[in-house]
């Protein structure tokens, strides 16, 4: 690995990107060795004279991405591993005989081309001329004040949620604002409540942070009520608008369910993940959790890079106790969102710019769910299922096969198609069939039509 001096910080994009691409390219070089460490946090914030927050997002990321794994009292060790199909990623080959990535069905990636840069950069502009003289690149800790008024005023319109802009803090994805809420709880009283299978970087992230984590079993309509009683957890890590893997919308009565367990406990809390709810096409929406029980719920959400390509914009909204703690534990809280980027969103929310271009992306993307649901039904028809095809940008294949799931994803790269693992969201797997993630957000509805065909001649011919 070179020295960390050697990243040449520049404008317009936050540190810890910078770092996180910095570190992320060194290791698909092989600059930095499967089952290395990375530096430490403190050495790599010395090296760049940054905060070591800034470098814990930064490294979270490549957690959250696959590239490192987090080891208690060891530090961040490479788990990315060149040329092995079964990783979340997969090196670059040589071998001329194997045709390149034609159709990458990476979750996250998104269609860029459709992003409005004109009113945006008009914006961005605007507030530069604005404050030349006196524009500062570090605003205030837990976000610009104008930012978090229009996201009150969005997730009480859109959500229900009930919040006043002092109760919510900006961060840059979900997985780093659990961090925070990692700091808040108290690891000798809280033991974790977690969805199983679900979304690995919030669990991750609580056992790193040394808390006792077990995995809850979900039934047709959420989390099983029983099992969780029954596990000890006295916190539960939910994702009601549509759970990760299956995409279910939890109903009310679940809800409703696990705010009286919530209730029952002492110092209880329900931290609801709102994951994706901006793309949900068939039913009307179901008003949070915390909009039913504002002091007893963590709200968790993020502005999706789907609508928001430029900018990593999530957000936490505490109950005034766990508030009254961050200001005690967190008084040094390294915001980091550029005050830049905090401006313009807040700019974008208020002139209307984000409901037209929600329109117009919902309608954009139920296109391409379209193309992509008749793709499989014409040729993989009776021999997948399917979790999540009517929510989100991405579907999660069961496919119905010999292969396992490293050799489903090798035989996918054989023919030019890059498809994803998803062993890693469960706790505990007792799955009977192989099941892959794919992701349309970015392909044309040509392109999706071609790549489910080339996977269903790679699986079942």
């Amino acid at each position: 690995m070179r020295e960390l001096s050697a990243i040449r910080f520049t404008e317009g994009e936050p540190l810890f990107i910078q770092i996180y691409h910095f570190i992320k390219a060194e290791i698909l070089r092989n600059q930095i060795a499967y089952e290395e460490f990375l530096p430490s946090i403190r050495s790599c914030a010395q090296s760049l004279a940054v905060s070591k927050n800034t470098v814990e997002v930064a490294y979270q990321l490549l957690v959250s991405e696959g590239y490192v794994t987090s080891i208690p009292k060891k530090g961040y060790q490479v788990t990315y591993k060149a040329g092995t199909p079964s990783g979340q990623h997969t090196a670059v080959r040589e071998d001329s005989r194997i045709p390149p990535i034609r159709y990458d069905f990476r979750y996250g990636n998104i269609e860029l081309g459709a992003f409005p840069f004109h009113p945006w950069n008009k914006l961005r502009n605007k507030l530069i001329s604005k404050h030349q003289r006196t524009y500062m690149v570090e605003g205030l800790a837990q976000g610009e004040y104008i930012l978090r008024k229009e996201l009150s005023k969005l997730l009480h319109e859109t959500r229900g949620v009930l919040a006043t802009p002092e109760q919510i803090i900006i961060g840059a994805t979900p997985q780093q604002l659990v961090s925070i809420v990692v700091q808040l709880l108290d690891r000798e009283k809280h033991v974790i409540g977690v969805e199983n299978p679900g979304y690995d970087g919030a669990r991750n992230t609580f056992l790193n942070g040394g808390y006792r984590v077990h995995g809850i079993s979900l039934e047709a309509d959420g989390v099983s009520i029983e099992e969780l009683r029954q596990s000890g957890a006295s916190i539960m890590y939910v994702s009601p608008s549509q759970q990760f893997i299956n995409k279910m919308t939890m109903p009310l009565g679940k809800r409703n369910q696990l705010i009286v367990w919530s209730e029952s406990l002492s110092h209880s809390y329900l931290v609801e993940d709102d994951y994706e709810w901006e793309f949900k096409y068939q039913e009307s929406y179901i008003p949070s959790i915390q909009s039913l029980s504002p002091q007893k719920v963590v709200y968790i959400g993020r502005l999706s890079k789907a609508l928001l390509p430029l900018v990593n914009v999530s957000y936490v909204v505490l109950p005034y106790e766990l508030l009254s703690r961050f200001h005690q534990r967190v008084p040094e809280y390294d915001q980091p969102v550029s005050c830049l980027d905090q401006l313009t969103l807040a700019a974008y929310l208020s002139d209307g710019y984000w409901h037209r271009h929600l329109q117009h992306m919902r309608k954009n993307y139920v296109e391409k769910r379209e193309v992509f649901l008749q793709a499989i039904a014409r040729y993989m028809d009776g021999r997948v299922e399917m979790e999540g095809k009517d929510t989100g940008l991405h579907v999660f294949l069961t496919v119905k096969s010999k292969y396992t799931e490293a050799e489903l994803m090798e035989r996918a790269y054989q023919k030019g198609v890059k498809v994803y693992g998803t062993a890693r969201y469960w706790l505990h797997d007792t799955r009977e069939y192989p099941m892959v993630l794919l992701g349309y957000g970015a392909l044309t509805p040509d392109d999706i039509q071609e790549g489910i065909r080339l996977l269903a001649s790679a699986w079942f011919e």
